[in-house]
């Protein structure tokens, strides 16, 4: 039998940065909301150095690990305290993206929320590893950027376009908008002025509307046409005054393997609200129903 999407823990990625406490305030508030658990995982990066000098460098980086394994402590606490939520940590030294996906992977997370800088910052959780951690989470993300201060989801723009994979993303958009009782505004983004194209493409954003109302979910539907997919979104994003933003991660091929698409490193990095990911490999028929 299939099941639904459930929030029932939330990775929090935490470098004690301004960002980082911000994507703290949204899981708090989630947590609360759906009755959830909040892992804060700080992670001490490992340096590429010379033998003699790792050496005397991991010293150093046991006695940081213990440092912040006090203050998580700490905060854990507060947190329970303050608001009544399950709070647990973890401190790890290693690469920053591969620790992420790895704890999320191994602590069964079901979603991680994580502060970004776009392209840039001072913070360890700089847009890089936030699009490598989409890229490997076994879950959705979302990120947070600075500027993200209001907490909690009133509006969420849901883009569907024609690829196969878009309307993946429609259960756990739908999930979010039931708890948060979300108006998502369902996007259809056309890539053809072709009437035929025009009109197949309406019947498949209709089944996603069909969809939300079924499940009780206020939406409406916009259509908007255009080769940049990303530019678009952005202005629907600024347009309607949404707080999130749900996209697929696809995927790019490379002499290296995959990397994320230009489309979903494009939203992530440059919108003004946080966005939440989803990759079209995580879709498991065990666990979630995406048939509609």
């Amino acid at each position: 039998m299939q099941k639904t999407f459930h929030i029932k823990k939330i990775l929090i990625p935490f470098d004690f940065s301004e960002t980082a406490e911000l994507s703290l305030e949204h899981a708090v508030f989630m947590a609360k909301l759906l009755k959830a658990e909040i892992v804060l995982l700080h992670i001490v990066e490992t340096l590429t150095l010379p033998s003699a000098i790792s050496h005397a460098f991991s010293g150093f980086e046991k006695k940081v690990e213990s440092a912040s394994n006090d203050k998580l402590k700490e905060l854990a606490h507060q947190l329970h305290i303050d608001n009544g939520i399950e709070v647990s940590i973890i401190t790890e030294v290693g690469n920053i993206h591969k620790k992420i996906a790895q704890t999320a992977k191994q602590s069964h997370i079901d979603l991680v929320i994580m502060g970004t800088h776009g392209s840039g910052g001072n913070s360890y959780i700089i847009g890089s590893n936030t699009t490598r951690v989409v890229q490997e989470s076994p879950c959705p993300v979302i990120s947070v950027q600075s500027h993200a201060k209001k907490i909690g989801f009133s509006k969420i723009v849901l883009p569907i376009d024609d690829s196969a994979e878009s309307r993946q993303k429609v259960p756990f958009a739908m999930e979010i908008a039931k708890h948060y009782n979300s108006h998502v505004i369902v996007t259809g983004i056309m890539q053809s002025g072709n009437e035929d194209y025009q009109r197949k493409f309406k019947i498949k954003v209709e089944q996603v509307e069909d969809f939300l109302n079924e499940h009780n979910i206020v939406c409406e539907t916009k259509y908007i046409q255009g080769d940049d997919r990303a530019k678009m979104t952005l202005k629907v994003i600024d347009e309607t005054e949404a707080d999130l933003v749900i996209i697929m991660t696809e995927q790019d091929a490379s002499f290296t393997g995959l990397l994320m698409g230009n489309y979903a490193s494009k939203v992530i990095n440059n919108s003004k609200v946080p966005v939440m990911t989803v990759r079209p490999a995580e879709i498991d028929p065990d666990r979630i129903s995406v048939s509609f």
